[in-house]
């Protein structure tokens, strides 16, 4: 394979993992209708479309890790900061997901952006008090270290 078509192969490569995440973003920001999908659904779908989207780009990665040659070592240095980016994300979204269900809230989704300080949480409720929105903010406070105007809490 030529220069010119791996370094057009890793530019198509990156294109698809930003594709890829701004779709992740839109659609967990999205807040579904009641009358089309049941919360339930939601949160199962969402997870799904989570790690799918997460296995999609960690292959990617993987494939820029693979490439050969002194002159692709800056673009596997770039993937595997990313891919660790990614999996501590992940760990992040699974331990606040659990404490968070830990304090009786009985479903959420938790979607950490693994390149800023944004943290979203999806709760299984109708209304939020402000008890509860206290308990989310000091849970992702303490775990997280992210200060509250990067976090958003949604309820469906």
């Amino acid at each position: 394979m030529s220069k010119g078509k791996k370094i057009a192969l890793i530019v198509s490569m990156v294109a698809v993992l930003v594709v890829a995440s701004v779709l992740n973003v839109t659609l967990l920001a999205t807040k579904p209708n009641d009358d089309v999908v049941s919360t339930g659904s939601f949160f199962e779908t969402s997870r799904l479309d989570r790690q799918s989207t997460r296995n999609f780009e960690i292959a990617e990665l993987n494939a820029i890790l693979e490439m050969e040659g002194d002159e692709y070592q800056e673009a596997r240095q770039n993937a595997l900061l990313r891919k660790q980016q990614i999996v501590d994300a992940m760990e992040t979204e699974m331990l606040l997901e659990t404490l968070l269900k830990a304090q009786g809230f009985e479903d959420v989704l938790v979607t950490v952006n693994a390149t800023s300080s944004n943290v979203s949480v999806i709760v299984d409720k109708d209304e939020l008090t402000r008890e509860d929105t206290v308990k989310i903010y000091n849970i992702i406070a303490t775990e997280t270290a992210t200060s509250p105007e990067y976090v958003k809490i949604l309820s469906v």
